[in-house]
């Protein structure tokens, strides 16, 4: 008797978890409970400096520019252009930049994720939220809002059994016009979040390569970008 028993737990065991929901992978309350602690992330409350480093290339050029900005949870500061104090004409545009894009930070995933319709997991073992056409307002340029050329995949941890997005990688679905003259042939944007000293997770980093033509000349732009929180 006692054998029979010892057999039959192992297959009455595979049994329960064949007939147990995949939980891990369902898409709904996996993506509301991502989306509403993002939206618990409020710019408001975090203060921080921002150091960009772009660098541009194209036939005979390759131009370099080290901008390092600050976000005091209310305003924007241009605090230097290549170690120096920023010119007329690079507040103008710095100006203009901030007014048209919202302050980054973890809270825009709620926005962003919204658009998640499937959740897989990677040749990694991770779990992968994905986006096929990025909302509207989601990622602009100087020349107008690209998102909808852009699809995006959202890599999930955990913190205690909690589930946050580690990485944001964004990339174009499709090659595009920005403009009448210039044809972006490669787009892609990763977005590093890492848990800050309160166990909640914010922007740690992110990159952005762009690739294009004009006028039948190649170029291109790569941007680094470092948060350090104050």
């Amino acid at each position: 008797m006692t054998k029979r028993r010892t057999l039959a737990l192992p297959f009455v065991a595979a049994l329960l978890l064949a007939a147990a929901p995949a939980d891990d992978l369902r898409l709904e309350p996996l993506r509301e409970a991502i989306i509403s602690d993002a939206r618990a992330a409020d710019p408001a409350a975090i203060a921080f400096e921002r150091t960009t480093t772009a660098v541009r290339r194209g036939p005979g050029i390759k131009e370099k520019t080290v901008t390092v900005e600050r976000w005091d949870g209310a305003r924007w500061t241009l605090v230097t252009v290549n170690g120096k104090a920023p010119s007329a004409n690079q507040f103008k545009s710095f100006r203009k930049a901030t007014a048209a894009n919202p302050v980054p930070g973890y809270y825009r995933l709620a926005t962003l994720l919204a658009a998640a319709s499937d959740v897989q997991v990677d040749g990694d073992g991770r779990r992968v939220l994905k986006i096929p056409v990025l909302p509207a307002g989601s990622v602009r340029t100087d020349n107008g809002d690209i998102s909808n050329h852009l699809s995006g995949e959202a890599v999930i941890a955990t913190n205690d059994g909690k589930p946050w997005i580690a990485r944001l990688k964004v990339k174009a679905r499709e090659n595009f016009k920005l403009n009448l003259l210039i044809k972006v042939t490669g787009f892609e944007q990763v977005f590093d979040y890492r848990l800050g000293p309160d166990g909640k997770p914010r922007l740690a980093s992110q990159t952005a390569d762009s690739r294009g033509s004009m006028f039948g000349f190649a170029g291109g732009q790569t941007d680094e970008v470092i948060y350090a929180y104050r």
